[in-house]
């Protein structure tokens, strides 16, 4: 935005962009007191990076049901998500926190069972959210026999309730620092084998920019014999609990590209 649109702006209405700027700074100090708590108690300033091909080596796929709207995960993200889930023969698939329904939905195509930990309409509506929010949510998951939706706050949901563990989950809930930490902690009880699998969403705030918050909060969940197994995924907004041996590098923005990925687009009007 140009200075003249955003002196037009402040003339037209002063107390909100008053407002905005000061929430735009107390979200930067936020960050900032966060990466400085990340830097001291775990001496660190990112999680290393997994090349994306090293993890899904020869990544040929399609996903559907997608919107490219705000608040949905990258195409990467969930190409990620789908991927990880054809490792495993009849997938469990955990997801805490889904909006449209769009990452279940696709993992629904090839995972045998979907388990999603969502708001419900009711605690939607105690937190204010916007109408528009509320009839959205999750319009792509609808009606796919393999996804169970549990329509209730993970940060309160009973997890033994489920009596079931699961080769993926997907932490995409609240990303306020204590409720990372919580899902984190819960998901963690819930891993089937040695070879299950966690991500987070929105480590990153871009795939090449951290999350300290978010970062700080997977590195508390997380039990500290596991730190060593936690990674960024490059091309993506996630990180990932992931036992094995991988190659690793760190992020440095503007990364140069190793990789070119084709995209395909087809779109149709939903009914």
């Amino acid at each position: 935005m140009s200075k003249i649109k955003v002196l037009k702006e402040f003339m037209s209405n002063p107390k909100e962009v008053i407002t905005l700027g000061y929430q735009a700074i107390a979200k930067k100090k936020n960050e900032i007191n966060f990466e400085k708590r990340v830097h001291e108690k775990y001496k660190m300033a990112q999680l290393p990076t997994i090349d994306l091909l090293d993890l899904v080596p020869g990544l040929h796929d399609t996903i559907s049901s997608y919107s490219f709207l705000t608040g949905t995960s990258m195409v990467t993200d969930i190409l990620l998500l789908k991927s990880l889930a054809k490792k495993f023969d009849g997938c469990s698939y955990l997801e805490i926190g889904s909006f449209r329904g769009e990452s279940i939905a696709n993992v629904a195509d090839v995972a045998k069972e979907c388990i999603s930990v969502t708001l419900s309409e009711q605690e939607m509506r105690e937190l204010n959210m916007p109408d528009g929010f509320i009839k959205a949510h999750g319009i792509f998951s609808k009606g796919k026999s393999n996804i169970i939706s549990h329509l209730h706050n993970s940060l309160t949901f009973d997890f033994g309730s489920l009596n079931k563990k699961f080769d993926l989950i997907f932490v995409d809930g609240d990303h306020a620092h204590d409720s990372v930490v919580k899902d984190t902690q819960n998901v963690f009880k819930l891993l089937k084998n040695d070879d299950s699998i966690i991500v987070w969403h929105d480590y990153g705030f871009d795939p090449e920019t951290v999350r300290h918050e978010v970062m700080s909060a997977i590195l508390e969940g997380t039990p500290k014999e596991y730190h060593g197994h936690l990674y960024h995924v490059s091309n993506t907004m996630c990180a990932i609990f992931i036992r094995g041996k991988f190659a690793t590098s760190f992020t440095k923005f503007p990364t140069y590209p190793n990789k070119a990925f084709r995209v395909t687009v087809e779109a149709k009007k939903l009914q």
